[in-house]
């Protein structure tokens, strides 16, 4: 039996789309054995409505990379927990696809590095953004050019961190759907300097002057924040407490705060009574895979 942990994540940090990212203290739990067939147990109200044989996600992604690996296709028995809520913008997906991967490589006796991970979940997604920071852990910055991913990890954000995460679901294909084919290029040179200060402004810790780059992204928040009804109650919370910017494809909204407005989080609290306000910190811990018997 193995015991697979893998962190939430919140993408894009405002400018950096599809390739600043951050792992969160919120986790993807299982256990699993192998089995004649595939059967989930699921704990918790946020996994309920999710299938428990081989139509599950996880069930479905371990036969794919079986397939794409060329590992002999086994079947297993998994409990599953998550503190991660569904389709609200903080890698769910990303982490079932993170620990599907890891149950093949642990099962397939694969042995692989963590670059030969990196490589095979960021061609799945696209982008480093989501599945990145879940294994590795911490903050990162990368980019992907459909052979390898680069990326390189960025101090922890020491500020403190706040989850606004609506009742709502917001699927990522809609969220997608808004935005603009192209931007034009002035605008694009603007928005890629932007997100190019914010890497250099994390680096240094220089927390003041990264807030402020956060809440001017051109690529995807102006055409995304219309779709979350609670976004303008909360930029009217924060103010001169903090920086927002939407949670990946939200419809969670991520606030850095901060030291000095310690009461944030019971602003955001009554001021949005329907959504759960959540203080995390960054994992820097990443995904483990650990035998327990």
């Amino acid at each position: 039996m193995i015991r697979i942990r893998v962190p939430a994540s919140t993408a894009n940090l405002g400018p950096g789309f599809d390739s600043l990212g951050m792992a969160l203290n919120l986790y993807l739990d299982i256990t699993a054995e192998r089995a004649e067939h595939w059967h989930f147990e699921h704990h918790g109200e946020k996994l309920a409505s999710l299938p428990i044989d081989e139509t599950h996600f996880i069930a479905r992604q371990v036969t794919q990379f079986c397939r794409t690996l060329n590992v002999e296709p086994f079947c297993l028995h998994v409990k599953m927990t998550s503190e991660i809520p569904l389709a609200r913008g903080l890698g769910s997906s990303g982490t079932a696809l993170i620990a599907s991967l890891l149950l093949v490589n642990h099962y397939g006796r694969l042995n692989l590095s963590r670059q030969q991970l990196v490589d095979i979940l960021t061609e799945e997604e696209r982008h480093p953004d989501n599945v990145v920071p879940s294994l590795v852990g911490g903050v990162i910055a990368g980019c992907y050019d459909r052979e390898t991913c680069r990326y390189m990890t960025l101090p922890a954000i020491e500020w403190p961190l706040y989850l606004v995460i609506p009742p709502y679901e917001l699927k990522t294909d809609e969220a997608r759907q808004v935005l603009p084919r192209t931007l034009p290029f002035a605008e694009a040179v603007e928005a890629s300097a932007i997100s190019n200060v914010l890497v250099a402004a994390l680096a240094r810790k220089d927390y003041q002057l990264a807030g402020q780059l956060m809440m001017q992204d051109r690529f995807h928040e102006p055409y995304r924040a219309a779709l979350i009804q609670d976004y303008q109650a909360v930029k009217s919370v924060v103010q001169d407490k903090g920086s927002l910017f939407i949670s990946g494809a939200g419809s969670t909204l991520f606030v850095m705060g901060r030291p000095d407005s310690p009461e944030l989080e019971a602003l955001l609290t009554a001021a949005l009574p329907h959504c759960i306000v959540r203080a995390v910190s960054v994992d820097t811990t990443g995904a483990i895979c650990a035998k327990i018997r």
